[in-house]
């Protein structure tokens, strides 16, 4: 670890964050690993599975489950149509992160210098989760582990050198993208990781997994950890998504919701070939932004829904295509959000008490009612 730097960060990384910082002083920040170093892995590489986009040889596919003759589905981990009832389908059963005691100490005292060099910088970490999309076996930068991988590093290396090092930074299990609730349930159940865990994060498929575990886990907070980022469309079903998906995780206990493209140029093409949606469009050529719908669609929870409310109802949104929350201000006003995705304008009716709400709302609508 001695050629450890973040000057890479340096270039633009930190620079957009200070400048964030002068809008809002108090933004927290939390990290989480698309890949360890290379040199971490049993393959010496960064992405899990070959591809057109790399060069990692087609032959070491194998590692991920152990058998030659177990193919993987290259269109599942696309962003495109759905990816099936189970996600994935076939688990790792081999840990990419090498299994020994001196890398997996190495790689815990890796996240310590990191959240040193970001403090140098002006930037506090409070947060952390040991890897970014775990079971998402990808032809980009990512690391395949097990659950009995994800156990040991974290209890065993990663939680211990924080509490020492760094006792004010969380830990947190995730990111959880998938919905195989049962081995997301063998992980949290480990009684000594739990000693070191202040909550999960979920994102994609992981959202059908979020209300099992924060029922069994209520003394933990929870967060969404990454929006998912549609297919560079920018249209309004774009933001109707969205706008339902932070209803599901603001309603299901989460405290905290991150999006992941915040804002993309042009088409949204990622450099592996995926076209994705963002909150801030960007014409490189005539140097123009536009606020998507996505962005307004946030809009309606992040400027109304203020820093220390508290969720009081929720109503999924389920075939009346009307997802509903209700939430309680620090200053004891209702803020009722609520979409209406039919084609026909919806009447809506909210009782809290002796107080009503009755609406007509538009067909395809964001709608916020502040009730005093």
């Amino acid at each position: 670890l001695r050629y450890f730097n973040i000057d890479r960060d340096k270039q633009s990384i930190i620079p957009f964050i200070r400048a964030a910082q002068k809008y809002n002083p108090e933004l927290t920040f939390w990290t989480s690993p698309w890949c360890p170093p290379s040199w971490m892995k049993i393959t010496g590489d960064y992405p899990v599975l070959s591809s057109k986009f790399n060069h990692m040889p087609e032959k070491m596919n194998y590692i991920l489950y152990g058998n030659v003759n177990d193919k993987v589905d290259p269109d599942e981990m696309k962003l495109v149509g759905r990816r099936g009832d189970k996600f994935p389908r076939q688990l790792a059963t081999t840990d990419y992160f090498i299994q020994d005691p001196r890398y997996l100490q190495a790689y815990a005292n890796y996240f310590c210098k990191f959240i040193d060099a970001y403090k140098e910088q002006g930037v506090n970490i409070d947060m952390v989760i040991y890897q970014n999309e775990a079971y998402s076996y990808t032809p980009y930068p990512g690391c395949a582990w097990t659950a009995e991988g994800t156990v040991r590093f974290n209890r065993d290396y990663l939680g211990p050198t924080l509490r020492q090092k760094h006792p004010e930074v969380k830990l947190y299990l995730g990111t959880f993208n998938t919905n195989r609730v049962d081995y997301v349930q063998k992980i949290a159940s480990d009684t000594k990781l739990q000693e070191y865990v202040s909550g999960m994060a979920f994102q994609w498929e992981g959202r059908e997994s979020l209300p099992v575990l924060r029922k069994e886990h209520p003394e933990w907070n929870y967060m969404c950890s990454e929006s998912e980022c549609g297919r560079g469309s920018f249209d309004w079903g774009a933001g109707e998504h969205t706008f339902e998906l932070m209803n599901h995780y603001l309603g299901n206990g989460c405290n905290e919701y991150t999006f992941w493209n915040f804002i993309l140029a042009d088409n949204g093409e990622s450099p592996w070939g995926w076209k994705q949606n963002a909150l801030i469009r960007v014409d490189s050529k005539a140097r123009t932004f536009t606020y998507t719908p996505e962005y307004f669609a946030v809009k309606h929870y992040s400027h109304f829904i203020t820093k220390g409310s508290q969720v009081v109802a929720y109503k999924a949104q389920g075939d009346d295509r009307m997802p509903v929350l209700v939430s309680r201000t620090p200053e004891g006003k209702y803020v009722v959000v609520a979409g209406n995705f039919k084609d026909e304008v919806s009447p809506l009716v909210v009782k809290i008490g002796e107080k009503s709400l009755s609406a007509e709302l538009a067909a395809h609508s964001y709608n916020t009612f502040v009730m005093k």
